[in-house]
């Protein structure tokens, strides 16, 4: 989000954006002189802009010098030229800004600017804005009802870090949303819930995994996981796509993590083995939304496992499913 606001063009957007997420500035101190630096700097900006408004210039036109000088003394307003030019370094930049232009940046306002994007939520930080949510007794603990409060509560406090998502959350705990729950409350720890997590996919998966649970095995967030993933060039190869997500063999990305050895293997070599939930429900003749009551029917074969909470089906044993019901009927 950060880097989308450095971004922006226009100075005016910069400001705007700036006021819903300072919360991500303001943990630093470098982040809160930031901060108040950029309001000073608005302040100019509406000063100049009531100015161009009495004089009526048009819209986005600055005054000059001489005129914002006297205009401003009829308008009792206390920022004079001296006071904007050191906080915007010239009259050209707040012209710009006036205008909707990008301004220029010193070498110290960039330095202030990295300096508080380096600030990250670590581990059960990104809990905080859950507990809070927690502590106000919702009367509901769905995961969609947690992300409405949190839209009212950063339009609410912009002056407070602002609160994360339950996908943003999701991804950097690699947690479902029960399982954070009970870490938010106490009942688990961090390192609990993702252990139990990491088994309870290895459980479900059948030796499978996608980049949830490389995450989990390599102690990464999901984003850390799939930059690992393209970048190291020694990762293993995917066995196959299903749904369009890439799924590993388990045992090849826990070796890779260990610096053991592991076979070299083809991408996808494993794709003509494996059926997806719209592959099986061709084969068995049934529609896509049907596929949850046939497997409560076990009209359609068992699944081999499950990943990213999809399931998916060896080819050879689906067929011969298959073959066999055939043959009884």
């Amino acid at each position: 989000m950060l880097l989308h606001f450095r971004a922006l063009s226009s100075w005016q957007d910069q400001h705007k954006v700036f006021k819903i997420i300072q919360g991500y500035f303001i943990p630093s101190r470098e982040g809160m002189r930031l901060a108040e630096e950029l309001e000073r700097r608005a302040e100019c900006v509406e000063a100049v802009r009531q100015v161009a408004a009495h004089l009526g210039l048009p819209e986005g036109e600055a005054p000059g010098v001489t005129q914002y000088e006297a205009a401003r003394k009829e308008l009792g307003l206390t920022l004079s030229v001296w006071t904007i030019e050191r906080r915007w370094h010239s009259w050209n930049e707040i012209r710009k800004a006036l205008r909707g232009q990008a301004v220029r940046k010193t070498a110290r306002e960039r330095s202030r600017f990295q300096a508080a994007v380096r600030h990250r939520p670590r581990g059960e930080e990104w809990l905080a804005s859950v507990r809070e949510w927690l502590e106000s007794r919702p009367p509901s603990l769905l995961a969609l009802d947690y992300d409405a409060w949190a839209v009212e509560r950063n339009q609410a406090r912009p002056d407070l870090p602002p609160a994360s998502t339950e996908h943003s959350i999701h991804d950097a705990l690699c947690l479902f949303w029960r399982e954070t729950l009970k870490v938010a409350r106490g009942d688990l720890s961090l390192a609990q819930a993702q252990a139990r997590q990491k088994g309870k996919l290895r459980r479900e998966s059948g030796g499978f995994v996608s980049v949830h649970g490389v995450a989990l095995i390599r102690g990464f967030t999901m984003g850390q996981a799939r930059h690992h993933m393209h970048a190291d060039p020694t990762f293993p190869s995917y066995a196959f796509k299903l749904s369009g997500t890439r799924v590993w063999r388990w045992e090849d990305v826990e070796a890779h993590h260990k610096g053991e050895p592991f076979p070299k293997r083809k991408r996808g070599e494993m794709q003509g083995e494996v059926f997806d939930a719209n592959q099986i429900v061709r084969l068995c003749g049934l529609r896509r939304h049907d596929l949850h009551d046939a497997l409560r029917r076990r009209a359609v074969p068992r699944p081999a496992g499950r990943v990213s909470k999809q399931p998916y089906w060896l080819r050879a044993e689906a067929e011969a499913w298959l073959d066999e019901r055939r043959g009884a009927d």
